[in-house]
């Protein structure tokens, strides 16, 4: 090819039209949706992994996940294996406890009694996965959590079944939901303790061996209880309970690196902040007092505001901008092109 000033434009339309294309590709397989809380301050929510039996391997998994999305959940995440941090002047800085597959006795009996001091001061519950195999002598945590852990088949393929359109923990989970994990059974109906389910599974979807439990109809996933039972009596200063969310799902490694698995959990999470019981939203007496930065003070920052928990905002400015960036350098392209072929070839 000879370097002639045509072809060297169309090189450069070729090079300037390739890189948008590589902008855009790697921006289509980011998560560009950004869920936010309501809140005044930055909740901050302590995450316990503790665990007095068996231990899954998906728990420095899931913690990587949570970390990698502190800014586009709007959330501080603090992590614990220390069970002697379970005291009132340690929980007073979090919003909610997140407890990812703990297991056994994971608290001592002091450590209970400033967990249920934590939840009649306003705080909030998130317990994901083997959490419900945890404390079964504590009534306060089974009130908490809605139920405990009984039994599991192997893990296999089963249907989940959204029951709940509207609740932010399931809004953007398919109808039916097919894909491989442990499916819990419990030893009570969380109903029975003022639970919401917002997910079940399909029984005759995978092989249960026959077995049966108090788990209830239909058998339950992923519920919510607002307010649960252990947040009475409230403490002096506490207008409100806290609220409390649990999902059974987040067995594997691979769960925790499903995108519809960590919006569900995390929009579980926001759900429960923004109950609005605690210090992050100017109220209460636990909490997180640090304000949100002004989003004008980062131009990369969405231009959205945050609207109801859950709720995603569209963070377009990078797409935008190398679209932009894109086009333009076509339309220069052309016109330099149009130039050409009238003062030149003409």
């Amino acid at each position: 090819m000879s370097l002639s000033l045509p072809n060297i434009i169309l090189f450069i339309y070729l090079l300037l039209t390739r890189r948008a294309q590589v902008h855009v590709k790697a921006s289509s397989n980011e998560d560009l949706s950004i869920h936010t809380s309501n809140s005044v301050n930055i909740p901050r929510v302590l995450v316990y992994t503790n665990t007095d039996g068996f231990r899954h391997d998906s728990i420095p998994t899931a913690i990587s996940v949570l970390a990698g999305r502190e800014v586009r959940w709007g959330v501080g995440f603090d992590f614990t294996e220390d069970k002697s941090l379970f005291t009132d002047e340690h929980l007073k800085k979090y919003d909610a406890l997140m407890f990812i597959s703990v297991t056994g006795e994971a608290l001592d009996e002091q450590g209970e009694q400033t967990f249920h001091r934590y939840m009649q001061s306003g705080g909030n519950f998130v317990g994901v996965h083997a959490s419900t195999c945890a404390l079964y002598n504590s009534t306060v945590y089974n009130a908490t959590i809605g139920s405990q852990f009984e039994w599991h088949p192997v893990i296999q393929d089963a249907t989940f079944i959204r029951t709940n359109e509207t609740h932010p923990a399931v809004a953007l989970v398919p109808d039916t939901w097919r894909f491989a994990e442990e499916v819990y059974y419990f030893t009570s109906d969380p109903r029975d303790n003022g639970a919401t389910v917002v997910l079940t599974v399909d029984e005759s979807s995978y092989n249960n061996e026959s077995y049966v439990s108090s788990s209830g109809t239909p058998h339950p996933i992923a519920w919510y209880i607002d307010p649960p039972s252990s947040a009475q009596p409230l403490q002096k200063g506490v207008i409100k309970g806290g609220r409390s969310f649990y999902t059974a799902l987040g067995h594997s490694n691979e769960t925790w690196q499903n995108e519809t698995f960590i919006n569900h959990v995390l929009s579980g999470l926001t759900w429960a902040l923004d109950g609005a019981s605690t210090k992050a939203y100017g109220v209460g007496i636990v909490g997180s007092e640090e304000p949100r930065p002004s989003i004008s003070s980062n131009t990369d920052a969405p231009t959205s505001t945050p609207t109801h928990p859950g709720h995603a905002l569209q963070a377009t400015s990078g797409v935008m901008r190398t679209l932009s960036s894109g086009i333009t350098g076509i339309v220069i392209c052309f016109v330099l092109g149009f130039l050409v072929e009238y003062y030149v070839i003409l």
